[in-house]
């Protein structure tokens, strides 16, 4: 046997857990592997190892029923930077935080009459293009889109995390570059903009930020009604202290301010955009949702198991989560 052979031999031999589980990683291109290892401190060859480490310390943890899949497990370590210890604890908050919102969390099914009723709303629109292949991806809030009289905020938060889901899932720029996300409010004059208890808004906030492995990057406002700095206050300060440093820009009902951040080669139509109608992608996405119908069902029976828990709770410090310390009902704007 050649010195070559031999040494490919040992090498398929030595770590073969590795090798294998590398192929289940989907490639992805150069310019998103150097942002990979400049900003989230990415290591090819220890990605294997990685994984491993996570999934024996899920096994261990006793109260976790969470997805093992490498890829969904990257985009927790993308999102912490590879910090073992950061995505345990990620990973804890995401699955206790999904544990205490059934209402969010339960009947995930995008063929139910109801839920694809508020998906077709198109509430959380992902837009497809970006600038440069290592942008943050853009994500669109319409607002204005929010039927009050159809549904409720937890409504539409579910399609929220079931997009979010797919996302993490399979798109990688997300993963590695984060989102900037374009809230479209649409002049609402008296639109029914939030239906909730403050117990729900903490829940969500912290779904939406400590627990979401989806980095955001920044946070537009376009065609904000009056009084909505109040609204904004509101939500900077539930928002993380990282997240209260990203770029957070009312942009009022200037399109053109709006396209210092966002040319428009990136948006659709109904923001002044170049890609067509917001209705195409509305479109896309309920038939993504579908298409994913089992994998979002199977969600509902992932979460913690507080009585077999041997760790502190994440949560545990958050006194408002489990009780109704407020009520915000159908807040309008004059």
């Amino acid at each position: 046997m050649s010195a070559k052979v031999q040494l490919a031999t040992m090498e398929v031999f030595s770590a073969p857990v590795v090798d294998k589980k590398m192929t289940l990683i989907r490639p992805i291109p150069e310019c998103l592997k150097r942002k990979a290892s400049e900003e989230l401190n990415e290591k090819e060859n220890t990605i294997g190892e990685e994984l491993e480490l996570i999934k024996t310390w899920m096994k261990q943890s006793g109260h976790i029923r969470g997805r093992q899949e490498d890829q969904f497990l990257l985009g927790f370590l993308r999102s912490c930077k590879h910090s073992l210890e950061r995505v345990k604890e990620k990973l804890d908050t995401y699955y206790t935080i999904r544990s205490v919102l059934p209402e969010v969390m339960r009947n995930r099914d995008p063929l139910d009459p109801f839920v694809r009723k508020v998906i077709k709303m198109g509430v959380t629109v992902p837009l497809p293009r970006t600038i440069n292949p290592d942008d943050p991806k853009i994500i669109l809030i319409r607002g204005n889109a929010f039927d009050g009289d159809v549904c409720d905020f937890p409504d539409i938060l579910k399609v929220f995390t079931m997009v979010g889901d797919i996302l993490l899932r399979d798109d990688d720029q997300m993963m590695i570059a984060g989102q900037a996300a374009i809230f479209d409010l649409g002049h609402s004059s008296s639109g029914h903009l939030f239906n909730f208890n403050l117990s729900f808004l903490r829940k969500a906030s912290i779904l939406n930020q400590q627990a979401s492995p989806l980095r955001q990057k920044g946070f537009h406002f376009i065609n904000t009604p009056k009084s909505f700095d109040i609204v904004l206050n509101i939500f900077k300060g539930l928002m993380t202290e990282k997240n209260r440093k990203r770029t957070i820009i009312s942009h009022g009902s200037s399109l053109e301010s709006l396209h210092r951040y966002f040319p428009k080669s990136v948006l659709p139509a109904e923001l002044g955009g170049d890609l067509g109608p917001v209705q195409q992608f509305v479109d896309e996405w309920e038939q993504r949702l579908i298409d994913n119908r089992a994998y979002l069902i199977e969600e509902e029976s992932l979460g913690v198991d507080e009585s077999r828990r041997r760790s502190t709770n994440p949560l545990a410090e958050e006194k408002d989560l489990f009780g109704t310390a407020g009520t915000f009902r159908k807040l309008e704007f004059d």
